[in-house]
């Protein structure tokens, strides 16, 4: 990591403006309202960064080097979230919870006079997989799986439930 602060190193930083950047795009398009085409594009965007990352990024005092480094586990973890939220959607996931996906093929907008972004489908289907996410290689990697079976109650939380409910913080 030294390497990098090395290369990275600057009379003039501009770690500041890309975070701003960062953060703006990912509410744009990966917060509550998820356009898949946004969330695309700008996983490229965060790909691309990632790669030229001691090229394009500067840091001109000690603070703006720590931000660097946290600049760039944003930006993985970024690239996380939009590896799983594109791959989600490729597996035909629609709109569930807080999240809103915007659907212009097959979904309906709530309100005429709300941009297309709000034409969305309901998950009704409640898919029995889990989706899972690893780093490996440089690269996001998902795959999806049926639930692990929640097990039973092991001897310790019995125990220590016991001894808790024994102090009186507790009633069993």
């Amino acid at each position: 990591m030294a390497a990098l602060a090395d290369v990275c190193r600057a009379d003039t930083g501009n770690v500041r403006a890309l975070w701003q950047h960062a953060a703006e795009e990912m509410s744009r398009c990966g917060a509550a309202i998820r356009d898949p085409a946004q969330i695309r594009a700008y996983g490229k965007q965060v790909e691309a960064q990632l790669a030229d990352f001691a090229q394009t990024v500067k840091a001109g005092s000690r603070t703006e080097l720590a931000m660097l480094y946290r600049l760039r586990d944003m930006l993985l973890s970024q690239r996380a979230y939009l590896t799983a939220m594109t791959d989600y959607t490729a597996h035909g996931g629609k709109s569930r919870g807080s999240a809103l996906h915007t659907d212009l093929t097959g979904g309906v907008k709530p309100f005429g006079q709300l941009p297309d972004t709000f034409t969305f489908a309901l998950d009704e289907t409640e898919n029995p997989l889990v989706q899972e996410l690893w780093y490996e290689d440089g690269v996001c990697r998902t795959a999806w799986r049926a639930p692990r079976p929640i097990p039973g109650m092991t001897t310790f939380l019995k125990t220590s439930g016991a001894a808790t409910a024994r102090q009186g913080t507790l009633t069993e």
